[in-house]
This record gives C-alpha cells, sequence and structure tokens, in this order.
C-alpha cells in the first residue's frame, strides 16, 4: 500500500523547517489503554494510511484536514498550552496516524526533553521503518494490532517488525467489534507473544459508532482468557474518555 507523505521540507540558507498539518492541539485526560487517566498534551495531526471503520476521529483522517504548520509553530502551541497547565509532563502525539509526520516528531522531541517532559505515541503500529527513526526518543508507545475485519487489510508482518523495534513501555491495544474473529485475535496474541510474551495486551471494546457494534462482553472474556494462553499480561479496558464524555 502506498503511503502518502503529509510533511515538506524547505531550506533556506543553513536553516531547514518542515511543515504538516495539525488537526488539534489540547489538554485533556488520556481516554485509553494502560495510562488512561493520565493528563497530558495532545498533538492530533492529520491523515492516516488507515481506513478503519470505527475510527473515531475521521474528521483528522483527511490529508487536507487541519491546519498547516510548521515546527516551530507546532512548539509555540504546545508552549501555550504548558503555560495553563502546569501539571501536565507527558506529550501525546496521535492522529489519524502520527508516524506518517515521524520527521516533524524528531524535530518537537528534543525541545521537550529538554524540560523533563515525556513522549506518547498512540499509532496503528504499521509503519515500522518511520517508527524506527524514533524510537528510542519516545517514552510511551501505545501499538493498536488492526484485525483484518476492521480495516479490510492484513498487516501481521508490519505489525510484528513494529513490536520487534519498540525496546520500551510499550502495550498493545486490539479493537474488538461484533465483527471480530476467533481466529484473527488469535493470530494477534501470537503476533505479541512471538516478540515477548510480557507485552501487556488491552482488550478494548468498540465504542458503538452507527452500525460498529460491540461485542457482547461474555464474548470478550473469552477472548482474553484466550490471550492469557500465550501473554503473561491481558487487560480489558473500554475508551474511558467515551465514556465520560470528555475529549
Amino acid at each position: 500500500m502506498a503511503v502518502v507523505l503529509f510533511f515538506s521540507v524547505f531550506s533556506v540558507a543553513d536553516y531547514t523547517f518542515m511543515i504538516g498539518r495539525i488537526s488539534e492541539i489540547f489538554t485533556s485526560v488520556q481516554g485509553e489503554g494502560m495510562y488512561a487517566g493520565i493528563p497530558m498534551i495532545f498533538v492530533r495531526f492529520s491523515g492516516c494510511n488507515l481506513q478503519c471503520d470505527y475510527c473515531d476521529t475521521p474528521l483528522s483522517r483527511p490529508v487536507v484536514a487541519g491546519k498547516i504548520k510548521t515546527v516551530a509553530e507546532i512548539i509555540e502551541d504546545i508552549e501555550k498550552e504548558l503555560e495553563s497547565k502546569k501539571n501536565v509532563s507527558i506529550i501525546s502525539f496521535t492522529g489519524g496516524e502520527p508516524l506518517l509526520h515521524a520527521e516533524i516528531i524528531s524535530e518537537i522531541i528534543p525541545h521537550f526533553k529538554k524540560r523533563g517532559m515525556k513522549t506518547y505515541l498512540d499509532t496503528n503500529g504499521t509503519l515500522y521503518e518511520k517508527f524506527s527513526k524514533i524510537a528510542n526518543d519516545i517514552d510511551y508507545v501505545a501499538m493498536d494490532i488492526k484485525l483484518p475485519s476492521a480495516c479490510g487489510v492484513e498487516y501481521w508482518q508490519e505489525h510484528l517488525e513494529f513490536l520487534k523495534i519498540a525496546k520500551k513501555n510499550i502495550f498493545v491495544k486490539i479493537v474488538v467489534t461484533s465483527k471480530s474473529t476467533d481466529n484473527e485475535f488469535k493470530k494477534a496474541v501470537e503476533t505479541i507473544a512471538a516478540v515477548d510474551v510480557s507485552i501487556p495486551l488491552v482488550i478494548q471494546p468498540v465504542t458503538p459508532l452507527g452500525d460498529i457494534v460491540s461485542m457482547p462482553f461474555e464474548k470478550i472474556r473469552i477472548l482474553k482468557k484466550i490471550a492469557e494462553q500465550k501473554l503473561e499480561n491481558v487487560s480489558i479496558i473500554p475508551q474511558m474518555h467515551k465514556k465520560l464524555g470528555i475529549r
């Protein structure tokens, strides 16, 4: 599958700067996965390389969504959030798919690392080559394994390569819907286990959206037992920000 790049590089004398599209920058609490409830500054990039049927940020998916900003402008916007939110120490790069903007992220990170800020990457886990460029600089990685029933394409090899690169503080989310099958879920679990059985897995019941229906909870509990046969840390955590009605 071809991937469209969402940034541009311009050289002026010895100064190089990049521009990309930002959907929004805001402060809230993390609503998904193992770090749910922790306050973060969210940098939401526009554009995605997938078409998941349960996408809950469809306005960020188009290439032309959001506003064009330079790295300097993105840093300035994050700084403004920090001025009013003194208790926030983590910056979350999300989307869309933030790794389409890996080059931009690599320029943002050093500025805030000097101030002791941590970085969090929320990714669909398919762009492992781009991830390899910033893997050592990301403190927390929330990686989705996309089931073929949801996105229409198999990404098993891409997910495997991504997990091999991630060296620290990674957990995997698998969104399950009424269409999810046992076989694809087992394949996802096997992919994780092939790299490290201690990688935490979060089973995330889909938030109903249009004709997207959640899986019965008893079925989800069965999937949890299946995963626990191969993995050491398995939990069921819904999208808490959707449940609480917060951004």
